[in-house]
């Protein structure tokens, strides 16, 4: 029988291309000054209660343990954030800049893509209210993307800025809420398709103002200026739109222009807790398959999930890992690898196996993964071996060259086979 319901295995082929996608990310975000976390994956399920709303916290697994005790799975990775930097505040230096990769569980109903276990990688700012902290989420997620050998283009707007066409229409924060998510879909289906369900919705006084909205046109400055023509002056749009301008001014000084980020005032982002800059990432040979990196400001959450503990303001941004992989996949940017070695050892009969030892030893210390077949069967069935995992070299150190002191080469992409100094293919490998 396989795994449960929702739950997934992961075999090498699978799991080393993925590893080394989340960690080229982590090496952009490690140059940033952003710190590692790990937290555990049970918490008190008091910790969880009351944070994701009624139908988020039916999806928490939670039980009881062998104590007794009422314990939870964790559901995501911003809920334990705010418990440690409320429980480590006189320890953490401000602003607390992290990263953490983990799995998280929900009990949802599993469907193609949705899973009840599955890995999320978040970056978060604490403690940092500037526009140069929002520039640097994105600039980050850029450096991301290229470093991953893709090109990405930044969709960013402002919470405030729909909150201000919200307060315009004089709509409540359901009927928000919904207009929000309309509008959210209009680069999948189009500004009319958009506009017609408004109308539908809403009717055509929502839709005019709403049509007026998404026509904004020009450069990311130019729409952000026209704006307020559009919404009006009320402090909030204000701070918005200021916030904006500092954004996109520190972006293009810093060689991020609009080829890499541009305002989009149709991104809202489903969630409820934004209170700034919000982002979506697409990928410009992919951008059916949607946004693979996203997030914005929540500078009211942290307090919220400490239970008033601390408050403190944030903006962070969550990977998509499983559809970023699958996008990279289609783009032909994973490498297939099934095995991390790149050298085999061909173990000879009637040869002191210690000698095979002492060998994958030195190439193990160059920083070269090395394995030596453990029993000396037919070469056929080692050379397969080497080949059905992909091993590129087979070296073998028989009779001939452990009298001559060298070894012998085959490169099994090309069939070639050479005898050559231990310490000259090092070198040569290494280069």
């Amino acid at each position: 029988k396989g795994p449960m319901s929702g739950f997934r295995d992961f075999l090498a082929s699978e799991l080393i291309p993925r590893q080394r996608m989340i960690e080229t990310i982590k090496k952009v975000y490690e140059s940033y000054g952003f710190l590692p976390l790990d937290t555990p994956a049970i918490e008190r399920f008091e910790t969880l209660t009351g944070k994701y709303g009624e139908e988020g916290e039916k999806l928490i697994y939670q039980f009881e343990d062998h104590g007794g005790r009422k314990v939870a799975l964790r559901y995501d990775l911003t809920v334990p954030l705010a418990r440690v930097v409320a429980q480590y505040k006189d320890e953490l230096v401000l602003p607390y800049k992290r990263y953490q990769v983990g799995n998280v569980w929900r009990g949802e109903s599993p469907q193609a893509g949705r899973y009840r276990e599955f890995l999320q990688f978040d970056a978060d700012i604490v403690g940092a209210k500037s526009s140069l902290a929002d520039s640097e989420i994105v600039m980050m997620m850029a450096d991301a993307m290229q470093a991953l050998g893709v090109g990405a283009l930044i969709s960013v707007n402002d919470r405030r800025i729909l909150d201000a066409l919200s307060e315009k229409l004089g709509l409540d924060s359901d009927a928000s809420r919904k207009l929000f998510l309309i509008i959210d879909k209009t680069s999948k289906l189009g500004k009319d398709k958009v506009l017609e369900e408004i109308k539908i919705e809403f009717g055509d006084k929502v839709s005019e103002l709403v049509l007026q909205f998404l026509s904004i046109s020009g450069s990311s400055e130019e729409k952000i200026d026209k704006i307020r023509e559009v919404l009006g002056s009320s402090v909030a749009l204000l701070e918005g739109i200021s916030n904006l301008g500092e954004v996109f001014s520190i972006l293009k000084k810093s060689g991020y222009g609009e080829n890499l980020v541009v305002f989009d005032p149709t991104i809202a982002r489903g969630l409820d807790y934004y209170t700034g800059i919000i982002y979506e990432t697409y990928l410009l040979d992919l951008p059916e398959i949607g946004s693979v990196c996203s997030g914005g400001r929540f500078d009211k959450l942290i307090s919220l999930l400490s239970d008033g503990k601390v408050d403190l303001p944030a903006v962070g941004t969550s990977v998509g890992v499983d559809r970023l992989f699958s996008a990279l996949e289609k783009l032909g940017k994973v490498e297939k690898v099934r095995t991390n070695s790149k050298v085999l050892v061909v173990n000879f009969s009637g040869i002191d196996p210690s000698n095979y030892s002492l060998l994958v030893k030195k190439f193990r210390a160059a920083g070269i993964a090395a394995e030596v077949y453990y029993d000396s069967s037919k070469l056929d069935k080692q050379f397969k071996y080497a080949d059905s995992l992909g091993i590129p070299w087979v070296v073998m150190f028989g009779e001939d060259e452990i009298k001559k002191g060298l070894i012998k080469v085959k490169d099994l992409e090309t069939g070639d086979q050479k005898l050559v100094n231990l310490e000259d293919f090092i070198s040569s490998f290494k280069k």
